[in-house]
């Protein structure tokens, strides 16, 4: 067995990356004031045209896995049927492609990465069923989410079979690769799958109770667990150990991946206030409606009045149901008052950036190729994208 499937397997059990190299932004303003010009948004690049292709071969490649890994009874063929509504959807197969794209630029095959990469895009379309029911949310990729259209029960239960049937490729793995690199991706999606319900309970958690300092490596924190590690770490973990990556280059994608989570993350809660419904796909300010606490939201409220403050807090203990129109306008009337959108771009400009440096390192050590060009043009991705 080659070493450097060993010593990835050492680098697998480690965490992911410092945390405190995370919080530690240095030089990020605590606010930024009406006179500071606006930062805009990053250009995408010419290369930015290939994620478009790049991300529609892996949707394809992945649907057909997904379908195949279906049970063919008759008889439970309208449920079956179910697990794929949010599949079928337009979406961007951003996991799946990272995880190939890994996979192939280190010299892994396609037939050998294809199965997991599958794996994680069921995972994740099974965490979204689930995070709309706990969110109440009306849309999901421009069509109504599945409890709003089958029910909540319906809904649990597709989730539910939707992770149950994501675990037959990673047994399949057992049979394809040798054992090592088999128990390796299950070992990261095992921790992948902790790490988001963990995530998800600390943002139910203040949602419900409060107790968010409101600070960035809070919100860093959140978004590690919540998007990083199910979006970003496991898809590119798992393409690395399938391929035999060396440590030194894993140890690099790890802080490639975790960056690129953030700004991700960032850019989606932009979107969420800026973006249309259409491009978007979910009901524009859902985050105000929800209570949730996001990076512009928290810094509204650390850069407001006490009074401000007080009043913004005392909205979000407030439950869905009793938070008004007026109260979403108050908090969205903080945002604009205190430059937040402007201060998320920021950060979402500064993290990917961290996500460049920690990328060109790993690119060091591979030939190019589509794989790397991919994994180049989606950094900017990331932070540009309208959906």
């Amino acid at each position: 067995m080659p070493a450097s499937r060993l010593q990835i397997f050492a680098c697998f059990a480690e965490s992911p990356w410092a945390i405190s190299e995370l919080v530690t932004m240095g030089g990020v303003p605590s606010r930024i004031e009406g006179a500071r010009p606006p930062v805009a948004p990053r250009k995408a690049s010419v290369a930015a045209e290939e994620p478009s292709a790049y991300l529609a071969e892996a949707r394809n490649l992945v649907l057909a896995h997904m379908k195949a890994a279906l049970p063919r009874e008759s008889r439970l063929q309208p449920f079956y049927n179910l697990l794929l509504e949010y599949p079928l959807r337009a979406a961007k197969s951003m996991r799946p492609a990272l995880c190939i794209a890994v996979c192939r630029a280190f010299g892994g095959e396609l037939e050998d990465v294809a199965p997991t990469a599958a794996s994680l895009e069921m995972f994740h379309n099974a965490f979204l069923v689930h995070d709309d029911i706990e969110d109440d949310s009306y849309l999901r990729r421009g069509r109504p989410t599945l409890h709003r259209k089958f029910g909540v029960p319906i809904a649990v239960n597709v989730g539910d079979a939707l992770l149950a049937i994501g675990l037959l490729p990673l047994a399949g793995n057992f049979s394809s690769l040798a054992s090592d690199v088999a128990r390796q991706v299950l070992d990261v999606t095992v921790r992948m799958a902790r790490e988001t319900a963990e995530g998800q309970a600390m943002e139910l958690s203040w949602i419900r109770w409060g107790g968010c300092t409101l600070t960035d490596s809070e919100y860093l924190r959140l978004a590690l667990k919540k998007t990083c590690w199910y979006s970003f770490l496991a898809p590119v973990l798992t393409g690395a150990a399938i391929a035999g990556a060396p440590a030194a280059a894993v140890r690099a994608l790890q802080r490639f991946a975790g960056w690129l989570g953030i700004a991700f993350q960032i850019h989606d809660d932009i979107l969420n206030l800026e973006g249309t419904v259409t491009d978007y796909g979910k009901e524009i300010g859902g985050d105000l409606i929800e209570g949730k606490y996001t990076l512009i939201l928290m810094h509204a409220l650390r850069s407001a009045t006490p009074a401000e403050r007080a009043a913004g807090l005392r909205v979000l203990r407030r439950s869905r149901s009793l938070r008004s129109r007026q109260d979403v306008e108050f908090l969205q009337e903080l945002i604009n008052r205190y430059h937040s959108l402007t201060y998320a771009r920021y950060m979402a400009e500064k993290t990917a950036g961290r996500a460049r440096e920690a990328l060109a390192r790993v690119l060091e050590r591979v030939r190019p190729t589509r794989h790397t060009r991919f994994l180049s043009a989606v950094n900017d991705y990331c932070v540009t994208r309208a959906r």
